[in-house]
C-alpha cells in the first residue's frame, strides 16, 4: 500500500467553465488524501473561470493557476499542465465533473505496480442527478497488460485515472490525432499494466457543453454514428493505427508485428486488406475488442463487419 508521503499532482485544464466548475472545485479539497498539488491551467477563459481559480487558489496554498494567453485547446492545456506538476503521481481533473472523496486514496492503494490505474463513474445529468448507472454498465472495464488491448478501443475516460510521473517521458509531446486519455492509456500498456478500481469514484457529468461526452447517449450518439464511415473519420482511424504502430518498441514483438498488419490492413479497402483485417480480428478480438461488452455473438460477428470497414 501507497502511504501518503507520496505527492499527487491534480492537473484541472479549464476553459470557460464558470456554471460547475465550483463544485468540482469544492470536491477536490474534500478528499481525504491529503497530500495533494493542484495545478490549474485556465486556457484563456472569456468567462469568470480564472476569477474563481484564482479565488481558490487564496485559498489554498497548495493550488497554482496557470493563464494562458492565448487558446490552445484542451489536449495541449493538460499536456503543458502535467509538465508543470511535481506529483509522483498524476490525476487529470475536469472542469464539470465532482468526485468522491476517496477517489485519489483508494486509486493510490490501488496502483501498486501498475503505471496508471482506473475507477469507474456514475453518469449523471447536468444537475448531477444520477439513477444508479454506470460507465461499466455500457462498456468492459478490466485490468489491462496489453497495448493491443487500447488498439482499436478505449473507454477509460481522464477524469478516472491516476498514473505515475515517470510516465510522461512516454507520452510527453500529445498527439493531436486522438484524444490525449486514450494516448495515455496506450502508452501505459507498453511495457507496464493498467489497474480497474471496480468503484465509481467520479459522478460524470453530461451536459451540451462537454467536450467530450459520454458515449451512447440517445440522439446525440445516433447523430454521431451516421458519420462514423465518412471519409474524414477513416482518415483519422488510419492515422491512430499507424501512430500506435510506430509508438510500439520493437521489442515487443509479437504486438508490434499484430500492429504492423493492422496498419497494412488499414491502407485501402481492397479485396486484400479486407480479408486481412477481418482475419485479425478473428484472431485477436479478445484483445481488440476489451472494452466492448459484447455478447458471444456480437464479439463474432464484430471481425465480418471490419471486412467492410475500419475502426
Amino acid at each position: 500500500m501507497n502511504s501518503e508521503k507520496e505527492l499527487v499532482s491534480i492537473v484541472i485544464a479549464t476553459y470557460n467553465g464558470e456554471k460547475y466548475l465550483q463544485e468540482q472545485l469544492d470536491s477536490i479539497f474534500q478528499q481525504t488524501y491529503k497530500n495533494l498539488e493542484i495545478i490549474a491551467v485556465d486556457d484563456a477563459s472569456t468567462d469568470n473561470t480564472l476569477q474563481i481559480l484564482n479565488a481558490y487558489s487564496l485559498k489554498y496554498d497548495n493550488m497554482n493557476v496557470f493563464a494562458n494567453k492565448a487558446n490552445i485547446g484542451y489536449i495541449k492545456n493538460f499536456e503543458k499542465g502535467f509538465m508543470l506538476s511535481s506529483g509522483n503521481f498524476i490525476a487529470p481533473c475536469d472542469q464539470d465533473d465532482v468526485w468522491h472523496a476517496d477517489k485519489i486514496k483508494l486509486l493510490v492503494e490501488a496502483i501498486n505496480d501498475c503505471v496508471l490505474a482506473y475507477c469507474d463513474s456514475f453518469v449523471c445529468n447536468e444537475r448531477l442527478e444520477t439513477d444508479g448507472k454506470k460507465i461499466s454498465d455500457r462498456v468492459h472495464f478490466t485490468n489491462l497488460n496489453n497495448c493491443l488491448q487500447q488498439a482499436v478501443f478505449s473507454r477509460i475516460y481522464g477524469n478516472t485515472i491516476l498514473f505515475k510521473h515517470e510516465l510522461l517521458k512516454k507520452i510527453i509531446p500529445f498527439t493531436e490525432i486522438l484524444p490525449h486519455d486514450w494516448w495515455i492509456t496506450f502508452n501505459a500498456t507498453i511495457g507496464g499494466c493498467i489497474k480497474f478500481l471496480d468503484k465509481p469514484m467520479v459522478y460524470y457529468r453530461q451536459h451540451t457543453q462537454n467536450a467530450i461526452g459520454a458515449i451512447n447517449r440517445g440522439e446525440k450518439s445516433k447523430q454521431q454514428s451516421e458519420v462514423k464511415n465518412t471519409h474524414f473519420a477513416v482518415e483519422e482511424h488510419r492515422k491512430r493505427v499507424e501512430l500506435f504502430y510506430k509508438t510500439c518498441p520493437d521489442n515487443l514483438k509479437h504486438e508490434k508485428d499484430v500492429l504492423r498488419n493492422l496498419n497494412e490492413s488499414y491502407k485501402d479497402f481492397s479485396f486484400k486488406n479486407n480479408f486481412k483485417r477481418m482475419m485479425l480480428f478473428f484472431r485477436y478480438k479478445d484483445l481488440f475488442l476489451a472494452a466492448k461488452k459484447h455478447s458471444w455473438l456480437q464479439r463474432n460477428l464484430f471481425p465480418v463487419k471490419m471486412f467492410f470497414k475500419v475502426k
